[in-house]
């Protein structure tokens, strides 16, 4: 079976062509690894951010219960100053009674 000859010319057409579909994939190729290494970015920026604020509500709620672990303190030694009180009214009334 004979192939049927070529021309150069016709050899470059298309080696151009092709050189040029080459070009534009790589140049497509190259949009899209821009814009997702963009997209990849915003995200890890958005995450950080989020990430930082999460951060900054755990701070604030450990304050807001230490504070609430100081308050349960203060009620707890108000309530043994009241039974301190009962005892002292008891003994004085005790006392009242014995004289």
């Amino acid at each position: 079976m004979d192939l049927p000859s070529v021309s150069k010319e016709s050899i470059d057409v298309v080696s151009t062509k092709f050189d040029k579909i080459i070009a534009d994939v790589s140049e497509r190729m190259n949009y899209l690894i821009q814009q997702t290494c963009q997209s990849a970015e915003r995200h890890h920026e958005q995450c950080v951010t989020v990430a930082d604020e999460a951060t900054w509500e755990m701070d604030r709620l450990r304050t807001i219960i230490e504070r609430c672990d100081e308050i349960e303190l203060e009620f707890a030694k108000i309530k043994r100053i009241g039974e301190i009180v009962k005892e002292f009214k008891n003994r004085v009334s005790y006392l009242e009674k014995r004289v």
